[in-house]
């Protein structure tokens, strides 16, 4: 039997509605900005967007680790879902960026094979990427099932992670694609990065709220 959604579902879709209104209403303003240059420090590193997307992922991140140290069933979960959320805050955060003056002029894609980067900083970095893969690998083997039961389940939690990996995979999308190699795309393509990461904190706070649910048989995964 599958625990009752909590919080409900007009508290849920009220969420959502919010977070989707906030998009719209970013995208109407920064495709508004007339001035280029002005619109760039918008959505640039030190720009409002990326700042609210990094501030929600860096708390994010900052939630599994006091999880980790509070929540001694779900402990291991929380331990890995730290790091994924550690690597996906630095990784939007282009800490590539900062191990080689010469990282800046590539993408990440791009990093190991640039002939300029040395090689110590991408043994560096390489390691951290694999342990990425493993712990990724490792936290979807174990808590697939439980994701799923959730969905079948309509649990919030569920729901709006998601929504984060519809969002993300829209970023990622707009980056790829050359018709949005411009202004335009760059501000749809910050405002979908920054959504998803807002998601990421939203979908985290809801399972907690969902474990407090009355009478719930609370799921063993971290949403």
């Amino acid at each position: 039997m599958h625990p009752k959604p909590y919080p409900g579902q007009s508290v849920t879709v009220a969420i959502f509605l919010v977070l989707l209104l906030g998009m719209v209403a970013s995208a109407t303003w920064l495709l508004g900005v007339d001035d280029q240059v002005y619109l760039k420090q918008l959505i640039e590193d030190e720009g409002p967007v990326q700042l609210v997307g990094q501030t929600a992922i860096f708390i994010a991140f900052g939630l599994a680790c006091l999880f980790v140290l509070v929540d001694g069933q779900r402990r291991v979960a929380y331990t890995q879902l730290s790091y994924l959320l550690m690597f996906y805050a630095l990784r939007e955060a282009d800490y590539h960026y900062k191990v080689s003056e010469h990282a800046k002029a590539t993408q990440f894609k791009r990093f190991f094979s640039h002939e300029l980067i040395p090689l110590s900083s991408k043994l560096f970095l390489a390691a951290i990427v694999i342990l990425f893969l493993v712990v990724l690998y490792r936290y979807l083997k174990t808590q697939a099932p439980t994701f799923k039961a959730a969905l079948r389940g309509r649990l919030p939690w569920a729901l709006f992670a998601l929504a984060w990996a519809g969002v993300f995979f829209l970023s990622q999308a707009v980056d790829q694609i050359p018709v949005f190699h411009n202004v335009t795309g760059q501000v749809f393509e910050e405002i979908f990065e920054s959504s998803a990461e807002v998601l990421v904190l939203t979908a985290m706070i809801l399972f907690r709220v969902q474990l407090r649910a009355p009478g719930a048989s609370p799921a063993r995964s971290p949403g």
